[in-house]
């Protein structure tokens, strides 16, 4: 239990702060329980300093933010930077539990939620008993609470974080995002290590520019303590620009040689990938259901902070091949359709040649690549035109539907994408679920479909509805 006084006093000097108890701490007025402390954050769309009087008739005591105009409900308290003071309070409230835990972050484009798998896999091989925070949400033990964000607010970070503390866990692997980093999320966390997978485009809306983009994701590194290890993925050019910065150790990782942890004879199927890794004078031998050179990066990656952290190779290599299948990752999907069927959240130009390139390589010429997806509304538009230009390349025929398309209009978005087709082997249907019968009709024991986007959403948003949409229910469902 701590005081408001005890809270604040570092952060506010000219304000006599009443000593009362708080309970907890959140951003949400409609979360608000007896004796919390409200966190009245500016934002995009909206103002807490907005909700202050709705906070306190949900049991908010005390509020703080940027300067109030007018009176408030409850005691306000003006600070200079709302969110990095909302990091650095969430963490004092729920008593640092950081400092109890083992916390990997990784950050990067692609490949997050894939590495968090391996290395949470790894480190439980080890030993630890660890959890996962990302994308899919926050998995304690067969537990899995969505978070609605790949990496949520301070004040949900530090809860979940005391909430494995009080359960015995002693390990958490993050997908830290451009967002969290940007808006001060994880400011106030203990990390034991970073990953840095890669930069590609994405989030330029929010972003404006690549080099705004990376300078978030840099901010992890400046994070990192002196002995802290960071595993960087020598195959993005940017890598040299995080290890100056990175006070502790630094592994390479990568196809190419020259990294300190790189692939002797790999050998890759539709069924898995196998290989020899080295580090130093160790050897890892390598077999995972995962497949495709980015994979192999992703294992690279793991493998990595498993080496900077010290870890046994043997628990390595057994984290590794216990990770069966990432869901909504190059997901093999069951059907009554012919052929064969994959679902990826890919929603990158990068992330869609990864994939794409990957399927090519591993099958026959003469088997057909279909390749259906949308491109989400009020995102980055300059990249809907470079994935139907990917997609066209390796693909016999693509389809075009709805993914997210939020506050814009569905044609519109479309039109863009079909801007970058130079052949007519595509189809636009505006409906998802009649654009997946459509196409798994189409299907043959020499096709491929690839369902990209949505991964294992199961929603699609039009307006700021959220409609309820299933990709992987109307697969299985098809011709049973």
């Amino acid at each position: 239990m701590v005081t408001l006084k005890h809270l604040l006093e570092p952060l506010v000097s000219d304000a006599e702060i009443p000593d009362l108890e708080i309970e907890g701490i959140s951003h949400d007025s409609r979360a608000m329980k007896q004796g919390w402390l409200f966190a009245a954050l500016p934002g995009k769309h909206t103002d807490g300093r907005q909700y202050v009087a709705d906070a306190a008739d949900n049991g908010a005591v005390a509020a703080f933010g940027p300067r109030l105009d007018g009176l408030s409900a409850i005691p306000y308290f003006e600070v200079t930077n709302p969110r990095h003071s909302y990091s650095y309070l969430a963490n004092a409230v729920y008593g640092n539990p950081s400092s109890s835990l083992m916390v990997i972050g990784i950050t990067g484009t692609n490949g997050k939620t894939t590495t968090a798998e391996l290395v949470r896999s790894i480190l439980d091989q080890a030993g630890h008993s660890s959890a996962i925070l990302g994308t899919l949400g926050f998995r304690m033990g067969d537990s899995l609470e969505p978070t609605n964000f790949t990496t949520p607010e301070a004040a949900d970070i530090h809860a979940a974080m005391r909430k494995l503390v009080d359960n015995g866990y002693d390990a958490l692997v993050m997908e830290v995002s451009s967002h969290a980093l940007d808006q001060d999320r994880v400011s106030h966390i203990d990390f034991d290590g970073a990953i840095f997978t890669n930069l590609t485009r994405e989030h330029l809306d929010y972003h404006k520019d690549l080099d705004n983009y990376f300078a978030a994701k840099q901010k992890l590194f400046r994070l990192l303590p002196a002995d802290k290890p960071a595993a960087l993925n020598m195959a993005d050019s940017r890598w040299q620009d995080i290890a100056a910065i990175v006070k502790g150790p630094v592994i390479t990782f990568g196809l190419d040689p020259a990294a300190d942890l790189t692939v002797a004879e790999p050998g890759q199927s539709l069924e898995g990938t196998i290989a020899n890794l080295t580090y130093n004078d160790l050897n890892y031998s390598i077999s995972s259901t995962l497949i495709g050179d980015y994979n192999l990066e992703n294992i690279l990656s793991a493998v990595a902070i498993g080496c900077g952290l010290g870890l046994e190779p043997e628990a390595i290599e057994q984290g590794i091949a216990a990770v069966q299948a990432i869901p909504g990752r190059l997901e093999k999907i069951s059907t009554g359709a012919s052929g064969n069927v994959f679902i990826d959240y890919a929603h990158t130009p990068d992330a869609y040649k990864q994939v794409l390139k990957t399927i090519s390589g591993l099958v026959p010429e003469h088997v057909k690549i279909f390749t259906l997806f949308g491109c989400g509304g009020d995102r980055d538009s300059t990249k809907r035109p470079m994935m139907a230009s990917i997609a066209e390349e390796y693909s016999y025929r693509v389809i075009i539907t709805s993914d997210n398309p939020r506050t814009e209009q569905l044609a519109d978005i479309n039109a863009e994408v079909v801007a970058g087709f130079e052949s007519d082997m595509h189809i636009v249907i505006d409906d998802r679920k009649e654009a997946l019968h459509y196409t798994l009709k189409a299907l043959d024991q020499d096709s491929i479909l690839l369902v990209l986007g949505k991964g294992r959403e199961n929603y699609n948003i039009v307006g700021t509805t959220k409609y309820p949409h299933d990709d992987i229910a109307i697969i299985e469902a098809f011709g049973r």
